[in-house]
Formats: C-alpha cells, sequence, structure tokens
C-alpha cells in the first residue's frame, strides 16, 4: 500500500463529514447559506440543525471476537447456528457500549441533544446549534456525521425488508 492511501482516505472522510455539516444547517457558522449573518440569527430555526452521528464501534475487538468464534466453529465446538446467534449478540453488545458512549459525549456537549437513537444501525440523529456539531466531529466517540435523510433512509429500507 502507497502512503497516499491513507491520505485519500482521511480526506474522503473530510468530504463526507464537510457534507454532513453542510446538510445540518452548519452554512450558518461558516457564512455559506446565502444570506447575511444577522438575517440568518434572526431565525432561531435556521441556527439549529441535526445531522446523524456514527457511532464509532470498536471493529478489532468485534473481529477478535468474530476470529476466536470462526475457531470453536473449525474445532468442532459449536455450530453454524450457533456461532451466527452468538456473534449477533457479540456485535449487538459493541453497538450499545459504543452508542452509549456516543449519547454520553452529546450529553457532554453543551448546545446539541441526541433526538433519536437508532441502536441496530449505530447511529443517533443529533440536533443543535452548528458550533456544537462541529464539535463532534472530533470526538472520539464518533466515528462519522452524515446526513440525517441517509440514516432514516436505509432504516426505512430495513423496516420495508423486514415487513
Amino acid at each position: 500500500m502507497d502512503e497516499t492511501t491513507p491520505k485519500r482516505r482521511r480526506f474522503l472522510e473530510g468530504i463526507s463529514v464537510g457534507g454532513g455539516m453542510l446538510l445540518a444547517g452548519c452554512t450558518d457558522q461558516l457564512d455559506l447559506g446565502g444570506e447575511s449573518g444577522t438575517a440568518a440569527q434572526a431565525d432561531d430555526d435556521a441556527s439549529v440543525g441535526s445531522v446523524a452521528a456514527i457511532a464509532n464501534v470498536d471493529q478489532k475487538a468485534l473481529q477478535e471476537e468474530q476470529v476466536a468464534l470462526q475457531e470453536e466453529l473449525q474445532n468442532g465446538n459449536i455450530t453454524q447456528e450457533e456461532a451466527q446467534e452468538e456473534f449477533a449478540e457479540i456485535r449487538e453488545e459493541y453497538l450499545n457500549e459504543a452508542i452509549d458512549a456516543l449519547t454520553g459525549t452529546v450529553a457532554e456537549t453543551s448546545g446539541a441533544d441526541v433526538d433519536e437513537e437508532y441502536r441496530s444501525f449505530g447511529a443517533v440523529v443529533v440536533s443543535g446549534e452548528p458550533a456544537a456539531l462541529l464539535s463532534l466531529v472530533n470526538a472520539e466517540s464518533v466515528r462519522a456525521l452524515v446526513s440525517t435523510a441517509d440514516v432514516e433512509e436505509s432504516v426505512g429500507t430495513e423496516t420495508e425488508t423486514q415487513g
């Protein structure tokens, strides 16, 4: 792997975060919204946005759990079905821990609130002041910020598939 690959990934992550911020209404913070700052600030609703925050799940630990289960399966200690069920439980535990950490981070962030939790997707919808939403970008418990519509669309698709 060459040295540009991590830089390219970081750049692409930055683009997705930037797009999420634009969708969250953070253009007022950067004065990119097309309105003058005073006109945008006059309307309180315009200064509150929302964004979906994706929880930072410990992927390395989750993969280690999966490898351990695969070894158990290969050794004949468990069946394929048991391995799948156990991995689903382990994945859910990791997701719940990550969501709890994420909601804790948001609770500690002045000017931001969790509106909705999508635990099975590892995401929460956060609303608040643009500066508060921007501050979440560097939080350890946040893997990425994405459009709320993207998460809600994924939830809708999953609901239709199950129904």
